[in-house]
């Protein structure tokens, strides 16, 4: 038999332990399975109603598959191509960018002719039925893959959430995964988690919240008055 002060320590110790146990996370619901979907059908049921979405992230990037940086985000993607980034280390604001009508402006930071990449690179992980109306589709298993003249997408067919998508931009392959689905508000499932790689580098991009259709502010996608 134990002494009181051991039991009350072990049973201490299973509600520690108990409370520190990962929650369980529900996955999306299969309410596509059964049905046999055509492309047109896909597109109008994953872009209903999304406008405009903001996501909060942490970025970490490798280069030559070794540490090379790591930031925070906040994004703002809008159709049609627009994004907004803005790009924080230790809670300080170091870039800030918007892509409007196919143009890179900085707001704040130095210039790089890499962000232009990025920031689309973005906005097509995120917004990735768009400019997909036009393409093929076939089914394979448990996949739907949707291909256009430089994308290819991979989708589970039971949720329609994205698992992979390749494209050429520039004569520049670019791959991204999806993993990690979550519920956000109003029951809007998405990727949580993906991974783009471009050239040597690898964005490991961690979605810690995705708002669809927040309200936007005057500055939301305010560019530089031209002189």
């Amino acid at each position: 038999m134990l002494k009181m002060p051991y039991r009350f320590f072990f049973i201490s110790l299973f509600i520690f332990f108990l409370g520190c146990a990962p929650k369980i996370v529900s996955p999306p619901p299969p309410q596509y399975l059964k049905q046999d979907l055509s492309l047109d059908e896909i597109i109008a049921k994953v872009s209903t109603d999304v406008e405009v979405l903001k996501a909060i992230t942490d970025i970490t990037i490798e280069k030559n598959n070794k540490p090379h940086d790591f930031f925070n985000a906040s994004v703002l993607v809008k159709k049609p191509g627009w994004l907004h980034m803005r790009i924080y280390k230790f809670g300080m604001l170091v870039k800030d960018f918007v892509i409007k009508d196919g143009e890179l402006h900085v707001l704040s930071g130095k210039g790089d002719k890499n962000l232009k990449k990025l920031g689309t690179e973005f906005y097509n992980a995120i917004f990735w039925w768009d400019d997909m109306s036009n393409a093929v589709m076939h089914r394979r298993e448990n996949e739907y893959i949707i291909r256009s003249e430089d994308k290819e997408i991979h989708l589970d067919r039971a949720t329609l959430l994205p698992l992979k998508q390749e494209t050429m931009s520039l004569n520049t392959k670019i791959n991204i995964t999806y993993d990690k689905p979550r519920k956000g508000e109003n029951g809007f499932w998405y990727s949580s988690e993906m991974e783009i790689y471009i050239k040597d580098f690898k964005f490991s991009v961690k979605l810690k919240k995705l708002l669809k259709n927040p309200s936007l502010g005057e500055f939301d996608f305010r560019t530089p008055s031209k002189i």
